[in-house]
């Protein structure tokens, strides 16, 4: 398919006029720093204080590498990745992509879900909160979805461009209030070098070993595969044409950067705040998430919390939906365009996905903190056949095209991911 629809020439555009188009990775970032995050970051950082905190920057560093590996992919390819699949292993192969995609938007969905529910604990209380039946909880929760697809159905046409502009708010927002929060709490600098060691055990606790689950958790809360898988139809979505691969390439540096900072930041709030002062097994609501922020807020801490819950979940709930929508509606060849009723039915179809299990997790009782860490570390089960995609669609690339290091990140992100969900696998049936 020849690259010549909606692609805009920059020639003779300033630098200044090209940073001004700086989008896609943005919303990558918005979108998979949501609730999700923030709460699994919160609750690693409680039980191991700021031994994990190597992680973020690790995991960063490789979701800069699948994220421009991707975005170069959309920009030199006529084809969308579900299509090449398609096309050289056939249609069930395209199927097998978007379902794993699909089941790893279920998961950040159901956090999505779940967070609101602890977004809802804060403004009126835990105890209000508990006093609700798993009926109502389950209720509440579907009438939000029902706003969201109403919004979705009745939404503008150019839905991307607005979206991409709210993330990009939201991003600076989150980095402001995170920051102020980080240093209110006044974290030990030298025990953040010494969380920026890699290391497979706690010294806060005796040297013993951490979880895997947790090590799952903290990559998955900044390296999303499916998050950076859909970079590439993204830059599909704006018509970027290989004239914007460099300005491609800052955008990814900025939006990735700027997720692995803001995880940072909560981390090392949490860590400083939280651990060593409560159990992890009392960490099940906001009101105790929350006290990571007492230093800068007191006791307005928890309703902060909640709208800083709320504010993630709601800006990532339609776009982590599209995310699925988009790719899972390509896996079945009916195009991937944001604008267009299949995408709109699909995500719909996410969105009510994610709203089923998270009402299945309301009506067994389960807290809210632990389903949410679980959530995020299951979802890496998923991301070794996105991660393949990517890799072995970068590999038809012209070299020349791909920056020093892509490659090899790209490999090293597939190796991760792999031995991850492995890792997963076997201490779910072990």
């Amino acid at each position: 398919m020849p690259e010549t629809n909606n692609q805009v020439d920059t020639a003779g555009s300033s630098w200044l006029q090209r940073l001004t188009r700086i989008g896609p990775a943005i919303v990558v970032a918005a979108v998979v720093l949501g609730p999700g995050s923030i709460v699994s970051s919160s609750r690693v950082a409680c039980e191991y204080g700021m031994s994990l905190l190597w992680v973020v920057p690790l995991s960063g560093l490789l979701m800069i590498g699948m994220t421009i590996a991707s975005m170069i992919v959309g920009v030199c390819s006529g084809k969308t990745l579900c299509q090449s699949v398609a096309d050289t292993f056939g249609r069930p192969a395209a199927w097998l992509v978007g379902g794993s995609l699909m089941i790893a938007i279920t998961l950040f969905q159901a956090s999505n879900n779940n967070a609101m529910l602890m977004a809802a604990g804060g403004f009126i209380g835990p105890e209000k909160l508990d006093s609700l039946s798993p009926l109502t909880k389950a209720i509440l929760l579907l009438g939000f979805n029902a706003v969201i697809i109403v919004l979705l159905l009745l939404g503008r046409r150019d839905l991307y461009r607005l979206v991409e502009k709210m993330m990009a708010v939201l991003v600076g927002m989150m980095v402001l209030a995170f920051g102020m929060s980080m240093f209110a709490s006044g974290p030990s600098w030298k025990g953040v070098a010494a969380g920026l060691v890699p290391t497979l055990s706690s010294t806060d606790q005796g040297g013993g070993a951490v979880s895997w689950l947790s090590i799952g958790a903290m990559i998955a809360t900044t390296f999303s595969v499916a998050g950076a898988f859909y970079q590439s139809y993204q830059v599909k979505e704006k018509g970027w044409s290989r004239k914007e691969l460099r300005l491609g390439v800052v955008d990814s540096l900025i939006g990735i950067t700027s997720l692995a900072l803001i995880t940072c930041m909560i981390f090392i709030t949490a860590a400083t705040a939280l651990h060593g002062r409560i159990p992890v097994t009392e960490l099940t609501d906001a009101s105790v998430v929350a006290m990571s922020l007492e230093p800068l807020f007191g006791k307005w801490a928890r309703i902060v919390f909640a709208c800083g819950i709320f504010a993630g979940a709601a800006s990532s709930f339609l776009v982590n939906a599209l995310i699925g929508g988009v790719v899972f509606c390509d896996s079945l060849g009916l195009g991937s365009k944001m604008s267009s009723t299949s995408v709109r039915t699909s995500t719909i179809i996410a969105l009510l996905l994610g709203w089923l299990v998270a009402s299945t997790v309301a009506l067994t009782g389960t807290d809210l903190v632990t389903f949410i860490v679980i959530a995020q570390s299951l979802t890496v089960l998923c991301f070794p056949i996105l991660a393949a995609v990517i890799v072995w669609q970068l590999s038809k690339v012209d070299s020349e095209l791909i920056p020093i290091g892509i490659k090899p990140l790209g490999w090293v992100g597939l190796v991760t991911v792999i031995a991850l969900s492995v890792k997963t696998l076997w201490g779910l049936v072990g």
